[in-house]
């Protein structure tokens, strides 16, 4: 293949300095002293950038299980919820005198039901799950006040809202701060 040109191969004795093409013999190759010394610098960057690196693995690790944990709680306060206003209560069918008394055990249940196997069940803690009546039209008359009490109670009425809470306390892996509470709360209003 006569005229074809190839692209000229570098070779490792062959190096481009300055826009020259220079062929020596190993005239820049490095001196193993200075080759010594690079590679004594490189594991001494290494080693102090380490420590460093697994910091903050770890800390990205222990933040999603933080996370993890968080939406754990929150599925499980949402199946608390929604158990309490389905067949949470202790009468489904509408009491003569308009109040719902909660069924808190099948609450509770319910809410570690959820949590399973995910999360330690010692550490979470569920408050007695509470009604706010919020009472679309006020009346000034007390008898026909559809809201046994303006306060949280456990007495619920229809149109009322079933509010249920869920606390747990999340023990971090490296960090010394110790634990955390994290809290999450759902409602839903009572058919």
């Amino acid at each position: 293949m006569a005229g074809s040109k190839h692209p000229k191969t570098y070779t490792r004795n062959s190096v481009l300095r300055n826009g020259v093409n220079r062929e020596h013999s190993g005239s820049f190759d490095l001196h193993p002293l200075r080759w010594r010394i690079l590679r004594a610098q490189n594991l001494v960057e290494f080693a102090l950038i380490f420590p460093v690196l697994v910091f903050l693995m770890i800390g990205v690790f222990d933040l999603g299980r933080a996370f993890y944990a968080l939406i754990q709680i929150s599925n499980a306060a949402r199946e608390g919820v929604r158990y309490g206003v389905t067949i949470g209560l202790k009468d489904t069918t509408v009491p003569p005198d308009g109040i719902y008394e909660i069924n808190d055990a099948g609450i509770k249940n319910a809410v570690k039901g959820e949590i399973g196997n995910f999360l330690d069940a010692d550490k979470l803690v569920i408050p007695p799950p509470v009604c706010v009546c919020r009472e679309p039209d006020p009346d000034p008359d007390p008898l026909n006040d559809l809201c046994p009490s303006p306060a949280p109670s456990s007495d619920c009425v229809s149109e009322g809202t079933l509010r249920v809470f869920v606390e747990y306390s999340y023990t971090t892996i490296f960090f010394p701060s110790g634990d955390f509470t994290l809290v999450r709360d759902m409602e839903m209003m009572i058919p």
